[in-house]
C-alpha cells in the first residue's frame, strides 16, 4: 500500500449512513482507510475490523496487556490496572484491541471528490 492510497472499507454501507470518513493509523499515518459510517465511533469499529483482518500490527494490545500486570504487581486494583494501562489508548473491535491514541487521526469528515483525490495526491 504506498502513502497516497486509501483503502474503500465498506462502501456497501454508503447508502444507509450518514457520513464517510478517511482515518489514517500507524506511526506516519500510511494507512489510510474510508470508512462509512453514522459516528466516528462507528466508523472506528469498522476500521477496527479492516485492521484486525489486514494490519494487525497497528493495535498496541501486548502494550496493554503488559501495562496491565505491571500495574497488578505494583498492587493496584484491577480497576486502577485496567485504567491505567489503557492510558493513551483507543479501543476498537467491541473492546477487544487497542490502538495507540496517537497513531490515528482524521484526515477528513465527508470529503468531497476533490478532496479525496487531493489527499490520494491526484488533481481533481
Amino acid at each position: 500500500m504506498s502513502a497516497d492510497s486509501i483503502v474503500a472499507v465498506n462502501g456497501s454501507d454508503r447508502t444507509w449512513t450518514r457520513h464517510r470518513y478517511i482515518l489514517a493509523f500507524g506511526a506516519y499515518g500510511w494507512t489510510r482507510l474510508m470508512v462509512w459510517a453514522n459516528s466516528l465511533d462507528d466508523a472506528l469499529e469498522e476500521a477496527g475490523d479492516w485492521i484486525e483482518e489486514h494490519a494487525p500490527g497497528l493495535f498496541c494490545d501486548e502494550q496493554v496487556r503488559e501495562a496491565y500486570e505491571e500495574a497488578l504487581t505494583e498492587g493496584k486494583s484491577e480497576e486502577e490496572a485496567q485504567e491505567e494501562a489503557e492510558v493513551d489508548t483507543t479501543s476498537v473491535c467491541s473492546g477487544n484491541h487497542y490502538l495507540l491514541s496517537w497513531e490515528w487521526m482524521i484526515l477528513a469528515e465527508d470529503p468531497s471528490r476533490a478532496q479525496v483525490l487531493e489527499l490520494m495526491g491526484r488533481v481533481a
